[in-house]
């Protein structure tokens, strides 16, 4: 309980800001969106290469979380697709929104700044975000690409997997392990500006997340509580349960790694599964009513993760 009352408290707290200020038209949709290319393009890439950089290169431990979060994000992803499919009158790009948003986390804007906050939970999340950055992203992005007929498959297959290394997060998880790999000594000024620079991605995504909610018209949930119902169930039941239960199988034991593997998996949907699914103009009110709804669930199950593993 303390963690939850030194950890997600104020966390939550900050998010609450966000939302006031966008109530309150302190801050606008606009705001939102440069804070979030802020946290994007430069904190967040700052914050994860100094965390990348000044720790030993991946083991067998970051292996193991890598492959157990991969089998459950698999099987989360198709198996949202096909119930989509099975269920709804959706189109195949639209089916695949709807596995992306069950499989994609909100491992930016919410668990990261939460794992930094936790002793050797940090290093793992990040393992765990590099997994989901390539191969989540990837094959999300397949799914819901519209269906051409123009015999360039192998062009836009090599699209959809080369598309992810331009995301400067990524880059900035590769070039950090790289840098790690080599031996170069992380330390002195470039240390200090790395550090200062990334210290600001946890508060103000958290803030920008906020401000995000509050100035978003979301669809009634009556109108998508089906659609949203599976998503949510799959983003918070399927993944947890399946990449937990394959964790154990493997033999995980590092109760900082479980702990980071059960916050990665219990975070809400994405807050990307509405912007990608809005770029290919597909499958928005439901996206953007898993995310927020997914978010206020999230309240639980964050705090549950920290009672429990922190």
């Amino acid at each position: 309980m303390n963690a939850v009352l030194t950890v997600a408290l104020p966390v939550f707290a900050i998010i609450a800001v966000g939302i006031f200020a966008g109530r309150a038209k302190l801050m606008t949709d606009g705001d939102s969106q440069t804070l979030n290319k802020f946290v994007f393009k430069f904190a967040m890439p700052a914050a994860l290469f100094g965390l990348t950089a000044s720790t030993p290169p991946p083991g067998a431990t970051d292996a193991t979380i890598a492959i157990a979060y991969a089998c459950a994000a698999f099987i989360t992803l198709f198996g949202g697709y096909l119930l989509a499919k099975t269920l709804f009158p959706v189109t195949g790009p639209e089916a695949g929104a709807h596995g992306f948003a069950s499989t994609l986390g909100n491992a930016v804007f919410l668990g990261l700044p939460i794992a930094l906050t936790i002793d050797d939970w940090a290093r793992p999340f990040v393992v765990l975000m590099l997994v989901e950055g390539v191969f989540v992203i990837a094959i999300g992005a397949a799914l819901m690409e519209p269906r051409k007929d123009d015999g360039s498959l192998l062009k836009r297959l090599r699209g959809y997997f080369v598309g992810p290394l331009k995301n400067p997060l990524v880059l900035a998880m590769i070039a950090g392990f790289l840098y790690s790999a080599v031996g170069f000594s992380f330390s002195g000024p470039a240390q200090t500006f790395f550090s200062l620079l990334g210290r600001a991605a946890g508060p103000t995504a958290l803030f920008s997340l906020g401000l995000f909610l509050a100035t978003h018209q979301f669809p009634a949930l009556k109108s998508v509580a089906g659609r949203v119902g599976t998503i949510t169930l799959l983003k918070m039941v399927l993944l947890p349960a399946v990449a937990l239960a394959v964790a154990l199988m493997l033999g995980l034991d590092d109760p900082a790694y479980m702990g980071a593997l059960a916050l990665f998996l219990f975070v809400p949907s994405g807050v990307g599964s509405f912007i990608i699914a809005s770029q290919y103009g597909i499958y928005q009110s439901e996206t953007a009513a898993a995310v927020s709804f997914t978010t206020l669930l999230s309240v639980v199950t964050i705090a549950g993760v920290l009672v429990f593993f922190a």
